[in-house]
């Protein structure tokens, strides 16, 4: 990002009075607040601070309660590479209180935050009796659409690597199948091998496996819930649907969940875990009419062929 300080330039606009031009300045805006979810806490610290200090403002990042100690590291880089005190502010403290406070504080010129859509809606209520700038990256239900002329095979394999990768706690990776009613089975089975054969457990301790734990407690819980759902919605659990040994770690094992509907809460809330709801189509209409209904819109992956 260190190079986009070249490319932060004024304009002259023409004006439509004689002898008079137009200059266009960017100025920075101040003291920007990052509030930071906990799936890749130690990247997007990086990737809050970068863009604001590039622009010459100074930036107050809130971590996540649930994943602080990265930030400790952090500082202890910022205190080797010399950085001026008071440029990369670091608070910690809970959303309800601490982001609170920066959300609403008059003296945040802008407020950048990632993570959940209620969360996102609460800080935009926040910063609305200031007028404060606020940029979302919200939650993801991103779908892949498998179409009838795929490689099945590499298919199964791309949409099992998007869906495993930090143990599904990503929220623009793969989070429901739509794959063509003419090679359903076929790709089901194909995807439930692959899914099947990724590896879980502590990567501490094994650093050849596919994926960890999920976050805690309450993150399994919401995986594990919205699974029971879908099989008393009518669902069939091909492989997983349930956690997976490994104590004390709330592990999930990889799951693909077949005869889904587009009305159904896996299909619709974003999952954040390793389980992958297969909806089938009759043609590519419907596939993007299925892809398309969802109140979310970060992010869609690819339709795969040969």
């Amino acid at each position: 990002m260190a190079e986009w300080a070249r490319r932060i330039e004024g304009e002259i606009i023409e004006s439509d009075r004689p002898g008079e031009s137009i200059f266009l300045l960017r100025q920075p805006i101040g003291v920007v607040a990052g509030i930071l979810p906990w799936n890749f806490p130690f990247f997007l610290i990086a990737r809050k601070a970068a863009p604001a200090l590039v622009t010459g403002n100074t930036i107050v990042i809130k971590p996540s309660e649930e994943t602080p100690h990265n930030a400790v590291l952090f500082c202890e880089l910022l205190a080797q590479a010399n950085v001026p005190p008071g440029v990369i502010n670091f608070v910690h403290g809970r959303g309800i209180s601490t982001g609170q406070a920066l959300a609403s504080s008059r003296q945040i010129g802008m407020v950048s935050f990632t993570g959940s859509v209620g969360t996102g809606s609460a800080i935009m209520t926040a910063a609305a009796p200031n007028i404060t700038k606020v940029n979302l990256e919200l939650g993801g239900k991103a779908p892949v659409l498998v179409m009838a002329d795929a490689n099945l095979d590499l298919a199964a394999k791309a949409v099992t690597a998007s869906r495993v990768i930090n143990s599904g706690q990503v929220c623009n990776c793969a989070e429901r199948v739509y794959v063509h009613k003419s090679i359903a089975d076929e790709f089901i089975d194909k995807l439930a091998g692959t899914m099947k054969a990724t590896r879980f457990g502590d990567p501490l301790r094994d650093e050849s496996v596919d994926y960890g734990p999920l976050i805690n407690e309450a993150g399994y819980k919401k995986v594990d819930g919205l699974v029971r759902s879908a099989m008393e919605a009518g669902a069939t659990v091909v492989t997983g649907g349930k956690r997976g040994p490994g104590a004390p770690g709330y592990f999930y094992e990889p799951t693909v969940i077949a005869n889904c509907r587009q009305d159904m809460d896996i299909v619709r809330r974003e999952t954040f875990g390793p389980v992958l709801p297969v909806v089938s189509f009759h043609d590519l209409d419907e596939a993007i009419a299925f892809a398309n209904d969802s109140e979310y819109g970060l992010t869609s992956s690819y339709t795969l062929v040969t």
